[in-house]
């Protein structure tokens, strides 16, 4: 499971610790970019799962960051979809 609770900051911009930078950091935690290289490089398709997920985790992004006010704790778990890998 990836943990939350790491960004601090309740802003949705693209930095390190908004939405978006929380969304970042457990796509980078799910192996995504490794998946997404190989896929380039060898054609291979990326993982079903792994697609999905980060699907998943561009969804959660996009809807924490429509909220009005942002919850101050976006980076709980209980926002985010569970990694069963």
């Amino acid at each position: 499971m990836i943990e939350g609770g790491k960004a601090i900051d309740t802003g949705s911009g693209t930095g390190p610790t908004g939405i978006r930078g929380e969304a970042e950091r457990r796509i980078t935690a799910s192996g995504y970019e490794q998946w997404r290289v190989r896929s380039l490089a060898t054609g291979a398709p990326i993982p079903h799962s792994i697609r999905y997920l980060k699907m998943q985790i561009d969804f959660v992004a996009e809807k924490l960051e429509q909220l009005n006010p942002i919850p101050t704790d976006f980076t709980d778990d209980k926002y985010w979809p569970a990694v069963s890998m």
